[in-house]
């Protein structure tokens, strides 16, 4: 079957967050390019699953049973190559949410947890507001690449109780290798750190590269960690408020269920799992289409910065759907480019410096969309651009 990436709906009025942060005087037709959710329908199956769910007019306490589970197994298998139990789930409303309930099961306020930046801003949230105290080790660009500085890893491994792994990367695009990611294991056992890796991108990967879920690698890394992933990026279904931790040493699962049960975030909707046993069984042909769709969009706006602005560069795409790129060469900071990017062209981004310091001067796109939509807002961009050299 051929799914339709062309068509989608405008979200005004529809408390959509990315949108309503556009403001009441934004331009009407313009698409904000901005938080990680999709601006594609989502699987038509999933829909048509929805509005069965919907129709049956009760909506009461749910929780999630074996054909869940059957369909979790079925996917971390079929897609990831991942064998799991099923007692090994812990279910949650959001990825997040299990970065905040690792913080307070596995670690006490003033410990120190190890973050790779620049990183998705929400990190920085759960460590500040639990009272830990975070610590960065700096990926390196090199040739063109971003690395991990393994020396200063290690340098800072040593002083963390947690470290926060998010694989694939955001907002770099790095899929972290398997050699990589068996790097930061063996440095991660070596000093008693606990891996915690946030895998919610791990279905968006692109041609050429490979996600590994960082318990698969051995009985010996699965022993020290907890994986998070959710169906929310895959499918668009972000508002559904589900996601599952993966914990396979019974001790920490013990430990982090508690956690999340005392939070008292611990009832689910029946349309997340809903959506979720469709997704994971039925839609596997519609996420390798919307790859290749979003392969295309990516090349397309490479391509553009590539012929027009050959002064910006361009972080490869390995996975996710948000590219990041360098707007340092037009010689504004920041603050000011993201300003004068949503005033002059309806251009509504992610700017860089939200994500930490060394972030400034990048600008992060969605490009999640249709391929006019991706036309679009490059066209905004280049008129932008074009007026800023001329009254420079």
């Amino acid at each position: 079957m051929k799914y339709n990436f062309d068509e989608y709906k405008l979200r005004n009025n529809m408390e959509a967050a990315k949108w309503d942060s556009m403001g009441p005087n934004a331009k009407e037709g313009i698409v904000p390019l901005s938080v990680a959710d999709m601006e594609l329908l989502s699987p038509p199956e999933i829909i048509n699953e929805l509005v069965k769910t919907a129709e049956f007019g009760m909506y009461g306490y749910t929780w999630w049973g074996e054909r869940y589970a059957n369909a979790v197994q079925h996917w971390m298998k079929t897609r990831h190559d991942w064998d799991i139990q099923k007692d090994w789930i812990v279910q949650l409303n959001g990825v997040v949410q299990g970065l905040a309930c690792a913080c307070r099961a596995f670690t006490e306020p003033g410990d120190n947890v190890l973050l790779l930046t620049p990183i998705y801003y929400p990190f920085y949230t759960v460590i500040a507001r639990n009272k830990r105290t975070l610590v960065e080790s700096t990926v390196q660009l090199k040739d063109g690449h971003y690395e991990i500085d393994f020396e200063d890893f290690e340098e800072k491994a040593k002083t963390a109780k947690m470290f926060m792994l998010c694989n694939p990367h955001n907002p770099l695009g790095r899929v972290w290798t398997e050699e990589e990611l068996r790097k930061i294991g063996d440095i991660c056992r070596k000093y008693n750190v606990l891996v915690v890796s946030d895998e919610i991108h791990f279905d968006l990967i692109m041609p050429g590269h490979k996600h590994t879920v960082y318990a698969a690698l051995g009985e010996e890394y699965a022993d020290n960690c907890v994986i998070l992933n959710a169906p929310s990026k895959t499918f668009s279904l972000a508002a559904l408020c589900l996601a599952n931790a993966f914990i396979p040493n019974k001790e920490l699962r013990e430990k982090f269920d508690f956690e999340v049960n005392n939070s008292g975030a611990y009832t689910y909707s029946i349309f997340g799992i809903r959506a979720l046993e469709v997704g994971y069984t039925e839609c596997a042909d519609w996420v390798d289409q919307l790859n290749e769709h979003l392969y295309g969009n990516y090349q397309y706006f490479k391509n553009f910065m590539k012929e027009k602005y050959p002064e910006v560069w361009v972080a490869d795409l390995e996975g996710t759907y948000l590219v990041w790129f360098d707007c340092k060469c037009f010689g504004l900071d920041g603050k000011t480019l993201g300003e004068y990017l949503r005033n002059e062209a309806s251009l509504y981004l992610d700017d860089g410096y939200i994500f930490g310091d060394i972030g400034d001067g990048f600008e992060r796109i969605n490009i999640a969309c249709t391929r006019q939509v991706l036309v679009d807002a490059l066209d905004r961009f280049d008129k932008a651009m074009q007026k800023l050299k001329n009254n420079a």
